[in-house]
């Protein structure tokens, strides 16, 4: 993205200690009253990185159901016509239901990859607006992230189709899936603002979170249930907080039932422990970037 696409003017922060800068990204008053004033210039960068995902693309904004549809061909084949696992709760939609349950998984999980994916190369990618311009880096992880989350509620909408093709009903529940994206959203961006300064640093960052990710991915329960891993590591993997994130949307999308309001509640509560302890990361290291880039 070019600098030139944007013009902003926001006041230069005054410079202070890592100490200062750590000790107002812990604050949840300083951080919501920060980003309330930056709404604006966050709202245009989250609609310019939308859009320009898809810019010149004979498909356009097809191509954000295209390619997450084509994966799920090839998992739903591999995974419940090779190996043929049961699904606890979804095992009598056959092949139709693996694919809604494995579809909703993705849609969750591709917020987090893509963003994470992309976080440790961010900061040199926009370096103009570190040396040239006036311009909060914070917000560069959160319109990476506003916009993947654009892309995952279009998928989850052709899950509500699916849905309703198949059993020929909407649940009531769905009104209560959007409260999985405030968890999604917190651990996605606390990680990223983890890992934008240290990108900055080591340039190998890329790689190791590639293969990180990847890992991540199957320690998720998005390919199989939770009751299919073995005991000794199914409370390990009941910590993941993005399992508590994909059982909310598959409850409330597809089983029809009502959330586990204890795992929402601290799963939520963790991510933004996390938010709030990368940004104040973030932060405090920021005064580093340009004399690195």
């Amino acid at each position: 993205m070019q600098a030139s696409k944007m013009v902003m003017v926001v006041r230069r922060p005054r410079p202070g200690s890592w100490w200062s800068g750590l000790a107002a990204g812990l604050s949840p008053v300083a951080f919501a009253r920060h980003f309330w004033k930056l709404r604006e210039v966050l709202a245009t960068f989250a609609r310019i990185e939308f859009l320009s995902r898809y810019h010149g693309a004979q498909l356009g904004l097809l191509w954000g159901l295209v390619s997450p549809l084509a994966t799920l061909a090839v998992y739903t084949f591999v995974f419940s016509v090779v190996f043929k696992p049961s699904w606890a709760g979804g095992g009598e939609g056959g092949v139709a239901g693996y694919a809604l349950i494995l579809f909703t998984g993705l849609a969750v999980f591709e917020v987090f990859a893509g963003c994470v994916n992309r976080t440790p190369r961010l900061l040199s990618e926009n370096v103009n607006f570190i040396k040239k311009v006036l311009f909060p880096l914070e917000i560069l992880p959160v319109g990476i992230l506003c916009a993947a989350v654009m892309e995952s509620a279009l998928s989850l909408l052709l899950v509500v189709l699916g849905v309703l093709v198949t059993t020929g009903t909407v649940h009531w529940t769905i009104v209560l899936a959007p409260l999985a994206y405030p968890a999604l959203a917190m651990l996605t961006l606390g990680v990223c603002w983890f890992l934008a300064p240290v990108g900055v640093f080591l340039k190998d960052l890329g790689n190791i979170v590639g293969v990180a990710v990847q890992l991540y991915f199957f320690a998720t329960p998005i390919l199989y249930p939770l009751t299919a891993v073995p005991e000794p590591f199914r409370k390990l993997l009941a910590l993941n907080p993005l399992h508590p994130v994909v059982d909310h949307l598959r409850r409330c999308l597809i089983f029809g039932q009502a959330p586990d309001w204890a795992a929402l509640g601290w799963v939520t509560a963790a991510c933004a422990a996390i938010m709030l302890a990368g940004y104040a990361f973030f932060a405090s290291v920021k005064r580093l970037f340009a004399d690195a880039l």
